[in-house]
């Protein structure tokens, strides 16, 4: 077993697990980039959600030596549980089939983790695919830090480019059946806070996402923030910041929907957060005070707020006294 407190005999074994769903294109040169790595990873496991454009075909053509799972429907970021659990690899190293990790970055994540064994997950800088422009869209960190070699602390993770201990994995139980697709990050994250390990980000490693199809459409978007969300707070936080933080929530899902015009979508991520509420608060586990502290100590439903809602209201003021203006002149 290995022993994650002596830095001088730290050799993890890393498991790649890529969820995939019809993007044979995008998952090979992202399994091109892991083949690649400085840092060998010995282990990579494909969970496809039930892809037909061929992929399986590929991945069994040109990547022999990768695990194929197949799916019989698409079970979304479920797909991650069932990758790993099969894993062998001390640490499993996620993300999606449409990014591109930088030949350097498994190696660099794997020296933080040896630098203190309260790390449970290091996640690397995601950038934009064709531009290079860093992908931050809670803009926790100034353009100097993300610049920068170092290890910052973090609420939460990017799931595309992270890395996390199998054993914490097993330890805080996986991901909760009903999570989607976003908030796993924040799931895992507050159990393993909870526990006392450290969640850190590590600019200093990149991988360049191409920023998939289906999370550009606003609707699906929507609607798997919302349940994904109110859900996570069901689950960890005190009543009455569950209820504050779910009322800030609702402004910005209020505001998303009248931009987008996603009103299909808001009613059903409503009524779905209600229907899946019981099974939610069957398992509800309370986070300790501290550890809430610390998740607010960079408020992710604020930031939402600040630089999404904000931002559309202030475009959309801009847009109309341009417009005004226009008709005077």
């Amino acid at each position: 077993m290995l022993d994650w407190s002596d830095p001088d005999r730290f050799k993890p074994t890393v498991s790649a697990v890529i969820p995939n769903w019809h993007r044979k294109d995008d998952l090979r040169e992202a399994l091109l980039a892991i083949k690649a790595q400085t840092y060998p990873v010995s282990e990579i496991i494909v969970v496809d959600n039930n892809s037909t454009d061929g992929t399986r075909e590929m991945v069994e053509r040109e990547f022999p030596e990768v695990m194929f799972i197949q799916s019989p429907h698409n079970i979304v970021i479920q797909a991650l549980n069932i990758g790993a659990k099969t894993a062998h690899g001390d640490i499993i190293l996620h993300q999606d089939n449409d990014g591109v990790l930088e030949p350097d970055a498994v190696e660099k994540m794997v020296r933080v983790f040896a630098s203190d064994p309260r790390i449970a997950v290091v996640h690397c800088k995601n950038v934009y695919y064709d531009t290079g422009e860093v992908f931050d869209p809670l803009r926790w960190f100034t353009p100097e830090e993300h610049a920068s070699d170092g290890v910052f602390d973090v609420p939460t993770f990017h799931g595309n480019g992270a890395m996390i201990r199998r054993d914490v994995l097993e330890e805080i139980g996986y991901i909760e059946p009903e999570i989607l697709l976003y908030q796993f990050e924040r799931n895992i994250s507050a159990k393993a806070i909870d526990r006392g390990y450290r969640i850190v980000y590590h600019p200093a490693a990149v991988i360049r996402h191409k920023i998939s199809r289906e999370v550009r459409n606003p609707g699906h978007r929507l609607y798997i923030t919302m349940t994904g969300g109110w859900w996570y707070l069901a689950r960890f936080y005190p009543l009455g910041k569950a209820l504050q933080k779910s009322l800030a929530y609702l402004l910005f899902f209020i505001l998303y929907t009248v931009k987008y015009r996603t009103f299909r979508d808001f009613l059903r991520g409503i009524e779905d957060t209600l229907l899946g509420l019981p099974q939610v608060l069957r398992g509800r586990r309370v986070l300790s005070p501290e550890t809430v502290r610390f998740l607010e100590s960079n408020p992710y439903e604020t930031a939402m707020i600040i630089y999404g809602s904000w931002d559309t209201l202030r475009k959309w003021f801009s847009s109309f006294w341009t417009r005004r203006k226009a008709k005077r002149g």
